[in-house]
């Protein structure tokens, strides 16, 4: 299959890109931003997040003897991000190629507009493997910038999986993005691993990623709510950052559709589709764990749907997390954590509330966990 993309005349690059092209922290970026007046000024972006001219920005470095040797990855992703559909669709195309060479296959590699970096592609794999350079180049496609999704950050999806309890079991992300619950649920021991995601460039990556990796699994391009690409499958966890706010995600015509188990769900509570959707997937005894606007637990139209899900004993804890755990998102987001309880059982007393608003992830995290799995019991 061929993949297509092309170079801007004017490629940007973030403060963050800046650093890791000069070998530098990004301290030291702003350092010459303020001390150096014939620093480059921003060309587009935010005030806090601005971009830069890349020719001039390399110009400028040159200049200052502040330019070294790049590495073949830097060199590599460089291009890739100057892709003119999106990085997503630059990364997918050098991905296909090393999934092609890994097994031995070069038929079906991308097109021509590809030919120009393949001399650093398959330098960067004779020395990392195809799977070693395709983690390098998907790391640099990680970090924040122009033309890139925000991911679940690494350390959010390790403690959503933590919550989820996946040991080896199956785990479903229904809003994968490029796959950062999924890699999480792999780190965290997991051997068999589903997705889907609206985007098809960032369902293609993570399908890449699992396969490069030699990941059980399939990541499925499509609209979960819409079009449930795995409707009648379980898995012991559902883990999942869902889209928030979203207007149009298909109320009207699922209005009575089997997945809401508590009650049909209102036209603006989208969340809660979501939740009940997990919810749907999960084998009995399985969690699932979201990440939630904090306006989720308290506004009107939902209030049923909450309680259903405490009565039944659906809803197990609702955790408060640091402001800008997840950006763009800068106030104090949500986990919910639910369980599919047997429709005979008798619901737990109580739902656990954690506050850990405060303080750092890093520093909350294990708290987190230790409050919601204390030491010999099973949540």
């Amino acid at each position: 299959m061929c993949e297509t993309f092309g170079v801007q005349e004017n490629p940007t690059i973030t403060a963050a890109e800046i650093a890791r092209l000069a070998g530098v922290g990004r301290a030291a970026v702003s350092n010459w931003r303020k001390r150096h007046p014939d620093f480059p000024a921003p060309v587009g972006g935010t005030t806090a997040s601005p971009e830069f001219d890349l020719i001039q920005v390399e110009q400028w470095l040159r200049t200052q003897g502040k330019l070294p040797e790049l590495a073949t990855a830097d060199r590599l992703w460089r291009h890739l991000a100057a892709a003119s559909d999106s990085p997503a669709a630059g990364l997918a195309a050098v991905g296909a190629f090393l999934l092609a060479r890994q097994r031995g296959s070069r038929s079906g590699h991308p097109d021509a507009q590809l030919a120009p970096l393949l001399p650093d592609v398959d330098a960067l794999a004779d020395e990392l493997g195809a799977q070693g350079a395709f983690d390098e180049l998907w790391q640099r496609f990680s970090a924040p910038g122009p033309g890139r999704p925000f991911a679940t950050p690494d350390d959010l999806a390790d403690l959503m999986i933590g919550l989820a309890g996946v040991g080896g079991g199956s785990v479903l992300d229904p809003a994968a993005g490029s796959g950062a619950i999924l890699r999480a649920a792999v780190r965290a021991g997991s051997t068999s691993v589903y997705g889907q995601e609206l985007d098809p460039d960032l369902a293609k990556l993570a399908s890449l990623w699992l396969a490069l990796h030699d990941v059980s699994g399939e990541v499925s391009a499509g609209d979960s709510l819409r079009s449930d690409a795995f409707a009648g499958r379980t898995v012991d966890a559902v883990v999942c950052h869902p889209p928030f706010g979203a207007t149009n995600w298909g109320d009207e015509e699922l209005g009575h559709d089997p997945r809401w188990i508590v009650g049909t769900t209102p036209r603006t509570e989208p969340e809660l589709a979501w939740a009940q959707h997990a919810l749907a997937h999960l084998r009995v005894g399985g969690h699932a764990v979201l990440l939630m606007p904090p306006t989720v637990a308290s506004r009107r139209a939902g209030k049923r749907i909450r309680g259903e899900l405490l009565r039944r004993g659906h809803l197990r804890a609702v955790i408060a997390l640091p402001p800008g755990v997840a950006a763009p998102h800068g106030v104090p987001l949500h986990l919910w954590v639910l369980r599919r309880a047997a429709t005979d059982a008798s619901p737990p007393p109580r739902a656990l509330l954690i506050d850990a608003a405060g303080g750092d992830l890093a520093d909350t995290a294990p708290r987190v966990l230790a409050a919601w799995r204390p030491p010999g019991t099973v949540g």
